[in-house]
């Protein structure tokens, strides 16, 4: 049996031993010079391909500045595509004065809320910005204690050059908020105080 075992052994090294060899195919320079060629191209086809979903993703942004001296804390949320403003909505959070918490102790909050309503919307120029498509202003008086003031800017549905040559927009600064870049108006308003949520 252990003769049979060597001998089956012998005959396996014999055959591989006897078998044809594989010779491996260097590539010639000119087809190594091609091949990474290729690699190069597709690793800038990928890097174009992820620029681009890069540069269509929707990016918001939430920036909060500090309580000013009158209570007031302001947040911009900004929305952008690339280079496009898509959305801009701030949002002031004030603190009521005496005068006011005294009005909606005798009114009610509902009631004060509507005169305070009424009288936001007493400005011309107020009057004529809300005729905007795109163009929001809410005011809701959350508690006694503060009131809530959010405006909207839908740059998608407004008509910009329609708003750029009215006062509230120019008194806003609408169109120098349209020169800059998302990117630069962020920069902006952290250089002004605010501060970036994640």
């Amino acid at each position: 049996m252990k003769r049979n075992l060597l001998l089956l052994g012998a005959l396996a090294l014999f055959l591989t031993a006897c078998s044809p060899k594989k010779q491996v195919k260097i590539p010639s320079s000119s087809e190594q010079n091609s091949i990474k060629a290729k690699a190069e191209q597709l690793q800038k086809d990928n890097k174009s391909i992820l620029q681009k979903a890069e540069d269509n993703q929707v990016v918001t942004r939430t920036f909060v500045f500090p309580k000013d001296d009158k209570g007031t804390q302001q947040t911009q949320i900004v929305t952008y595509v690339g280079n496009t403003f898509k959305k801009l909505q701030t949002i002031n959070v004030t603190a009521t004065d005496e005068e006011l918490k005294k009005g909606i102790q005798q009114v009610g909050l509902e009631e004060a809320q509507n005169q305070l309503r009424d009288s936001f919307n007493k400005d011309d120029a107020f009057k004529e910005a809300l005729t905007v498509p795109g163009f929001t202003a809410d005011l809701t008086l959350e508690n006694e204690n503060e009131y809530k003031v959010t405006i909207t800017y839908d740059f998608e549905a407004m008509d910009v050059k329609k708003a750029e040559g009215m006062t509230y927009f120019k008194n806003n600064h609408l169109p120098e908020l349209l020169k800059l870049t998302p990117s630069q108006f962020a920069e902006n308003l952290i250089h002004a105080g605010a501060s970036e949520q994640k």
